[in-house]
């Protein structure tokens, strides 16, 4: 369920990681089964509703170099759940994690 704030702001979870790789190639080359268990769990997530936007960027952060995802949740307890179930986390690689409330100004 998507909270709602007071003024009528729909409220969504946005999931940030960051895991030492610095292109999707280089992920699909060192971890190709935790990346199969990445996308597949994300896309269930997704066709139940729970994550509605998922993906990586497609260049690592400059200042540091490292990959960073990101999925827009319906709810912070989804996001949670969408963190504590991916792969990459369950096996130590994603160095660290956020979850942001974040208003979608363009839902009614």
């Amino acid at each position: 369920m998507t909270t709602s704030d007071p003024l009528g702001e729909r409220v969504y979870y946005v999931v940030e990681m960051t895991v030492p790789y610095s292109s999707l190639s280089e992920v699909q080359a060192q971890a190709p089964a935790e990346l199969a268990g990445h996308l597949a769990r994300a896309g269930e997530l997704h066709e139940a509703g729970d994550v509605l936007m998922a993906g990586a960027f497609l260049q690592p952060d400059p200042q540091d170099g490292h990959l960073r995802t990101m999925a827009i949740c319906r709810s912070r307890e989804a996001a949670e759940r969408f963190v504590a179930g991916d792969p990459f986390v369950q096996n130590g690689t994603v160095l660290d994690h956020r979850i942001r409330p974040w208003a979608n100004m363009f839902a009614r």
